[in-house]
């Protein structure tokens, strides 16, 4: 009733995005718009109807539908009922489905129109810009999802044309983000980005630029340059040797930056690195990965999913069971003297898991939203031992907590 009520009047009054909490590239998240254009001057002096028609695109193929507003929330809430009218999304729906304690949420914002003209994405190493995107939506598009026919263009971190907002980010804003999301006690996100789009008129000086934060994202977010290592339908073995010479020295600079940061924040004396015997062994192979330090300075895993009822084991891994990114993160700890050994998460063995995790001194999480359930686990119980892990003062990146509200996907 509550997201009825909202949803109704915030539509009412500006084109929306509507996008949930568990989505993946771009999957449930929806650009959305009345169709007779009728929307009211302020904000509360109407809400829409149950009978008016949306226009509405979905960000992970750019496919439209139109529907009564009556069917969004329905969908939204229900999934596909004799209600919500026919979709021709690939998602279910329910995106409320569990709610907030199993990641059931929807974010509401207002659209910004200048998207068509891309999106800037800041990649990020804790407080480290390392490089910056630019994502233009291809024509007709409006979202610039890897897959959609998109354009990225890839700068450094020092590029001038992006000067002033790379100032401001980094100098100005960057210290208030953590506080202003009620996590002052958490650490910047190991990994992650931050989607800038441009705000203001056209013609507006550059230095007088509102840049609009479309979303943060710490979730699984991948290392583009180990994009060949991922397993599709058409490179159903690729592997780690599979990366280009030039993109995996990008990737392991990336994890080199990361090990430089992790090992400034865990403190404290370590020993040997941690056995993991009463686990179950997933992947075939470590390829790639360096041989771990025979004196850690701290011990530290890299905890993944694999789901074993979906090709590959998921969208995002390579053949031998890993994620297609994890070695160059891994390999960044080792070589800034830190242990970090590769584990999976199985639900069947969730205790035997835990106890391991007590032993590291940071745990890296590596699982994608949604793929814990799909194993037929529960994203609840995964989530609130992380939460314990981070009361026995183990550093975990991300926190559950930091991703509730950072861990968005792409848009």
């Amino acid at each position: 009733q509550d997201f009825a009520a909202g949803f109704k009047k915030t539509m009412a009054f500006q084109p929306r995005v509507l996008k949930q909490n568990r989505g993946s590239s771009g999957e449930g998240i929806w650009i959305i718009k009345l169709k007779a254009g009728n929307y009211c001057k302020s904000y509360g002096e109407r809400s829409c109807t149950d009978d008016e028609v949306l226009d509405m695109m979905e960000a992970n193929d750019n496919h439209s539908e139109t529907h009564t507003v009556a069917e969004v929330i329905e969908f939204c809430v229900n999934g596909r009922t004799s209600k919500s009218g026919t979709w021709t999304s690939k998602g279910v729906g329910k995106y409320l489905e569990g709610g907030k304690a199993a990641g059931g949420q929807l974010v509401d914002q207002r659209f910004c129109p200048r998207i068509v003209e891309g999106e800037l994405r800041y990649n990020c190493v804790g407080d480290a810009l390392v490089g910056i995107i630019h994502k233009k939506p291809a024509a007709g598009g409006i979202s610039a999802v890897g897959g959609t026919g998109s354009i990225y263009t890839f700068y450094g971190p020092d590029e001038v044309k992006f000067k002033n907002l790379t100032t401001n980010f980094l100098e100005r804003d960057l210290s208030k983000v953590m506080p202003a999301l009620g996590l002052a006690d958490e650490p910047i996100p190991l990994w992650w980005t931050t989607d800038f789009i441009l705000a203001s008129p056209v013609g507006t000086p550059v230095e007088e630029e509102k840049w609009i934060v479309g979303e943060f994202n710490c979730s699984c977010v991948g290392i583009s340059k180990c994009l060949a290592a991922y397993c599709k339908d058409d490179t159903p073995n690729a592997c780690f040797t599979d990366i280009a010479p030039e993109d995996l020295l990008e990737a392991e600079r990336y994890g080199k930056i990361m090990g430089q940061k992790a090992i400034s924040i865990v403190g404290g004396p370590s020993f040997a690195p941690v056995s993991v015997a009463s686990i179950t062994r997933v992947a075939k192979d470590d390829l790639g990965l360096l041989p771990q330090p025979a004196k850690p300075k701290f011990m530290g895993a890299l905890a993944q999913i694999y789901v074993r009822s979906q090709p590959y084991g998921g969208s995002d891994k390579s053949s031998n069971g890993h994620r297609y990114d994890s070695i160059p993160f891994a390999n960044g700890m080792i070589k800034s003297g830190m242990s970090c050994q590769l584990i999976h998460y199985t639900h069947q063995e969730h205790e035997e898991f835990f106890d391991v995790c007590k032993k590291f001194d940071f745990i890296i999480v590596r699982c994608n939203p949604g793929q814990i359930k799909a194993d037929g686990g529960s994203q609840e119980k995964f989530d609130d031992s992380m939460r314990m892990m981070r009361k026995l003062g183990i550093q975990v990146w991300p926190s559950p907590d930091v991703m509730e509200f950072m861990g968005a996907k792409d848009a």
